[in-house]
């Protein structure tokens, strides 16, 4: 079995920890996604979890003063889980 690490490197938790909004974003094919951007933490794990009960591709991102995105699908709050 290998181990995975799913940490944030020091870029990506540098965004998270200053992030100023965060974005959830319903990946579809030929440009039908969807983004909502929301202004904190609790919000967007809350949009995430409704959002992925009814649609497996989505994705989360924090964003930094600069505009910079950092995924955070890796965090233990926004893993997949079988509902």
């Amino acid at each position: 079995m290998e181990i995975v690490n799913n940490k944030p490197n020091e870029w990506e938790q540098n965004i998270i920890d200053n992030a100023v909004e965060y974005s959830i974003m319903e990946w579809r094919p030929l440009d039908k996604s969807t983004k909502t951007i929301v202004k904190t933490y609790d919000e967007a794990k809350s949009l995430y979890d409704k959002t992925s009960k009814n649609h497996k591709a989505t994705l989360v991102y924090a964003i930094n003063e600069a505009g910079r995105y950092a995924n955070m699908n890796h965090l233990e709050d926004f893993k997949k889980r079988d509902n």
